[in-house]
């Protein structure tokens, strides 16, 4: 495959913050900009939890919430391993 060279596309400023924003390949480039996409430390911004819901997740799960996700777990992995007995996957 032929190497394209595009001159003064791989960079661009984050539209939140104006952080400049290097991109190696046109096509995510591209994409980026029709997306008006922000950098990543902007995109995590966003993510704020509620002290309420920062306390719920440090409590211990119960012992049947623990059951719960070991049977699924054990259900997942039980159920990939026929798919890949039908399929002719021998995973030894």
């Amino acid at each position: 495959m032929r190497k394209r060279h595009w001159k003064n596309r791989k960079n661009r400023k984050c539209p939140s913050c104006s952080k400049i924003l290097t991109y190696t390949r046109k096509d995510t480039f591209d994409r980026a900009v029709g997306n008006n996409s922000v950098c990543k430390s902007c995109a995590h911004q966003d993510r704020k939890f509620t002290l309420e819901t920062i306390e719920k997740m440090k409590q211990p799960k119960s012992t049947q919430h623990k059951k719960k996700i070991s049977k699924s777990i054990t259900t997942w992995w039980v159920e990939k391993k026929q798919e890949d007995l039908r399929y002719g996957i021998n995973t030894k």
